[in-house]
């Protein structure tokens, strides 16, 4: 266990569920840790929250926050860059500009998103790693980028293999290395980047992985699994299914060899956000990250 770095540890928001206001979700999240930070999807997690952000309620919101020593490291916008309808993906587009437009009045978080799908609920289609999807994807990203850097904002994309445009480190890396922009950067989950066929072995696939895409990783998901034939989350999904909840050490992630390279990549200080968790087990995970980091 290293004792150089302590974890700069923090909570997807909508995972403890949906509130009245922004102050009542800034207190629960001290509740559990002081001076932590929050994967922010205001729509997931905030009852009355707008479809269009403004700067009025921007400014309101990010108030509690503030005061309550919470910092929004991600405002989560989740799209679908490649939406198979046009004028669902313009609209899709132009959401994720309006975040962008709204993250100096939020304390300039990362605005985050996964990569899509040309499936157009969001699920697996063969059609994702073509050409043509990546040529979509590429398109839109320098759309979106431009954007991000004109308002002096980082934007984050995050890969889910099996299932998104961008599923695997070496389509990541692609992309990252293709822009070459301080405002482009990657959310990394290490069971979502897992293949369901299974890694192979663990710390050569992690290793390649982390090689890859330190550079750019500003933010980690941090979550467990266990494999299952079916999971009520996600009703099309093939088996195996990788399943969630599961408290962290509990599952089947080797967390020594992964926080031994996060520290041999130096991306041990970025914030690392709990997810799909369970109100009831998060302080189990939470002391299990701070005893065996």
């Amino acid at each position: 266990m290293s004792t150089e770095k302590k974890p700069d540890i923090g909570f997807r928001a909508h995972d403890f569920g949906k509130f009245a206001s922004a102050e009542e979700l800034a207190l629960t999240a001290k509740s559990f840790l002081e001076d932590s930070c929050i994967q922010f999807a205001p729509g997931k997690v905030l009852e009355n929250a707008p479809k269009i952000l403004d700067r009025s309620w921007s400014e309101q919101t990010y108030r509690p926050f503030a005061e309550n020593n919470i910092r929004i490291a991600v405002l989560g916008c989740y799209i679908n860059p490649v939406h198979p309808d046009p004028e669902k993906q313009e609209a899709e587009l132009r959401r994720f500009e309006n975040a962008i437009e709204n993250a100096p009045y939020l304390g300039y978080p990362i605005v985050g998103t996964e990569t899509g799908s040309l499936d157009p609920t969001n699920h697996r289609d063969e059609r994702n790693w073509s050409d043509a999807a990546m040529l979509m994807f590429m398109r839109n990203i320098e759309r979106l980028l431009k954007k991000a850097e004109s308002y002096g904002v980082r934007m984050a994309i995050e890969a889910v293999a099996d299932k998104n445009t961008i599923d695997n480190a070496q389509r990541m890396y692609n992309v990252l290395n293709t822009f070459k922009s301080p405002n482009l950067c990657c959310i990394f989950d290490a069971v979502n980047i897992m293949p369901v066929k299974g890694p192979g072995n663990f710390e050569s696939f992690y290793d390649e992985a982390l090689s890859m895409l330190s550079p750019w990783i500003a933010v980690m998901h941090v979550k467990d699994y266990i494999w299952t034939d079916n999971c009520k989350e996600f009703p099309f999904e093939q088996p195996p299914v990788k399943r969630g909840e599961i408290p962290v050490g509990e599952g089947l992630m080797p967390w020594d060899l992964l926080f031994s390279l996060y520290r041999k990549y130096k991306v041990d200080g970025v914030p690392m956000l709990f997810e799909n968790f369970n109100p009831r087990t998060l302080r189990q995970s939470i002391e299990f990250v701070k005893k065996n980091f």
